[in-house]
């Protein structure tokens, strides 16, 4: 073996040892993966896309541990190869989270929306059957004083909805949700008494 087949070779493997002595760590890509999980918190994804959310937040845990092992090595030995891909699987994974956030958002928007329709339809329907039972021509005597107690529950649950749509309008929806189905099974309930008592006394 020549001294210039030797030399090359002592060469290339100082160029090899020096590459990988030299590994550091993707910032640019870890940087653009915590955005993305960042852009996945904006969206509230912890709110409506857990599911999703916490896989996108595995994943960059994943991507932690692993720049936490190659760190602890020599810098000879450190290699993010492996590394590399963890970080793409944890910017897809928060891009997804991002994506079924705003859909999760959408739906509860509406979900809420379509309840508070629900409970202000419940109210009208009350009212009118407050307003057929008070036209009665027969009328027990304690009736009058029952009827009063009733629009006056009535009122409070009419005044009600201005705190529901409070809350839609902060954008919490599923608080919105709960308080106009609360809201609607009370007045429904109201409701089916009034249609009793009218039948009850025959009117």
């Amino acid at each position: 073996m020549s001294r210039n087949t030797v030399f090359v070779g002592v060469a290339l493997l100082a160029v090899a040892m020096f590459t990988v002595s030299c590994a550091k760590p993707p910032q640019q890509e870890i940087d653009q993966a915590k955005a993305a999980l960042a852009a996945a918190e904006q969206s509230e994804a912890a709110k409506y896309a857990a599911d999703a959310y916490d896989q996108a937040q595995r994943a960059m845990n994943a991507v932690n541990a692993e720049l936490e092992a190659q760190n602890a090595k020599f810098a000879l030995f450190r290699s993010y190869t492996k590394t590399k891909q963890l970080i793409v699987d944890a910017t897809n994974a928060a891009n997804a989270a991002k994506e079924a956030a705003i859909a999760g958002k959408e739906r509860a928007k509406n979900a809420a929306q379509a309840a508070i329709d629900a409970a202000k339809a419940a109210l009208t329907a009350a009212g009118e059957a407050m307003t057929a039972l008070e036209n009665c021509r027969r009328k027990p005597k304690d009736l009058k004083k029952d009827l009063e107690m009733m629009k006056g529950n009535l009122d409070a649950f009419t005044g009600q909805m201005s705190a529901i749509e409070g809350a839609f309008a902060r954008e919490d929806y599923f608080g919105a949700k709960a308080q106009a189905e609360s809201l609607q099974g009370q007045v429904d309930a109201m409701t089916t008494e009034l249609a009793e008592v009218k039948a009850k006394i025959k009117c």
